[in-house]
């Protein structure tokens, strides 16, 4: 009897500590599954942060390339209004010059040279009368007649492969 006694205890005593560890496995479990729903709750959170963080990054950029086509398109058209004017004010010198003494137009044209206004100098002699060119080229400096004679010989050869 003692055995049957102490067989009942023993085999209440294994049940019992089964039930508890399925008890502890049933929370543990539990607790992991919080845990995964809170992890799923913060990682959807974050998801849509970025989500909108990044729309309104690809919003800001297609702004900006917006705007840079309009500071482009506008640079643009000021580039040609100031062409113009350049334009506009050397066919006013040409003519100018083309007024003026041969030898005043050469002291201008040497001051100017002299001040690092070459390419201005070739601007106003490309759009003057052929005769006055060389009347004025053969009273300059030889080595200022030759550059404004080889740059005139590169644009020749630019108009007629069509660059302009």
């Amino acid at each position: 009897m003692y055995k049957k006694i102490l067989l009942l205890v023993v085999l209440f005593s294994f049940s019992n500590a089964v039930l508890m560890q399925e008890g502890n496995l049933f929370r543990e479990k539990k607790e992991l599954m919080s845990v995964k729903s809170e992890l799923n709750d913060f990682y959807e959170a974050k998801e849509l942060e970025y989500q909108k963080r990044r729309a309104e990054l690809e919003s800001m950029g297609k702004k900006i390339k917006q705007e840079e086509k309009e500071i482009i398109k506008i640079r643009d058209e000021n580039q040609k209004i100031l062409d113009e004017i350049k334009r506009v004010k050397t066919t006013k010198a040409m003519k100018l010059y083309d007024k003026m003494k041969l030898s005043v137009v050469v002291n201008i044209f040497n001051k100017m040279i002299e001040d690092g206004k070459f390419d201005e100098v070739f601007d106003i002699m490309v759009r003057m009368k052929n005769k006055r060119v060389m009347k004025l080229l053969k009273k300059l400096d030889t080595t200022i007649a030759e550059k404004i004679m080889a740059k005139m010989r590169v644009l020749k050869n630019n108009k007629n492969k069509g660059v302009k």
